[in-house]
């Protein structure tokens, strides 16, 4: 990684953190020693960084994160998730699916990841027939494109049979959470096991977290309604599990239809 690629990965770091409401960072011997680094770096980049890292006092005590919109666009961040390095995914990614949608959707809908495939569309974010299936259950609710919000929990494209392993999860986690913030959808649709199980925290199978809503807190408290389904790659493979996920979905637009402030 160059100084200037490491210097964007903290500049991104930073921002995260101002978004999720840390204002203080905890002293130790290896904050110091990094500012110390930073303090090598030629005159452009150092003043750049230092700008960065100053807007962020420190302080013995760190202020507890609570994830909420940061001060980029939607558009902003799915340009640094595209050239992220927070990782090791990206040395094999193919494709990035920072997501796509209207800016102010009334749903957001949460995969777990693509798995690459040269054979198949590059603007896949699930997969081409996991796609379809989707566009077709948002069509049976009768939401427009604009009023729903679709991405991954992983950024960046996996291999075939490929899985994420916890610090992937836990990295690209942070990205999902600003932009839940920013683009703060009235319910959110959580598909498969892994995503629905990292944004509520909890280690219970998707049979038990289905079928029910729970909530997702954001930084400034509020609470969206979200529910956990099947994947699409997951009914292609179980087609007799269509019905339990359509009912999920009747579920979802009952609450948007019975919720105020429709965008």
């Amino acid at each position: 990684m160059t100084t200037a690629e490491l210097l964007k990965s903290i500049r991104s770091l930073v921002a995260y953190h101002k978004s999720c409401g840390v204002q203080h960072y905890r002293r130790s011997d290896a904050l110091d020693a990094g500012l110390r680094l930073l303090e090598t770096v030629g005159a452009e980049e150092q003043s750049r960084a230092t700008k960065a890292v100053d807007s962020l006092s420190v302080d013995m005590t760190p202020a507890a994160p609570a994830c909420g919109a940061g001060t980029v666009t939607i558009d902003e961040l799915a340009a640094e998730i595209e050239t992220c390095r927070l990782c090791e995914l990206w040395q094999t990614r193919n494709v990035s699916t920072p997501g796509k949608g209207g800016p102010h959707p009334d749903l957001l809908v949460v995969g777990e990841w693509l798995e690459y495939n040269p054979e198949e569309t590059s603007e896949a974010l699930f997969g081409e027939q996991q796609d379809l299936m989707l566009s077709r259950m948002i069509a049976a609710i009768r939401l427009r494109s604009s009023e729903v919000f679709i991405t991954n929990l992983i950024k960046c494209s996996v291999a075939q049979s490929g899985r994420p392993d916890a610090n992937q999860i836990a990295t690209c986690l942070g990205y999902l959470k600003q932009q839940i913030g920013l683009l703060a959808p009235r319910v959110i649709v959580t598909m498969g096991t892994t995503t629905s199980q990292a944004l509520l925290d909890s280690s219970r199978p998707l049979i038990a977290l289905r079928g029910r809503f729970h909530q997702f807190q954001v930084g400034d408290g509020a609470q969206i309604p979200l529910m956990p389904t099947f994947h699409p790659t997951y009914l292609l493979k179980n087609p007799e599990m269509k019905q339990p996920t359509w009912n999920d979905l009747q579920a979802v637009k009952k609450k948007l239809d019975e919720a105020p402030g429709r965008h």
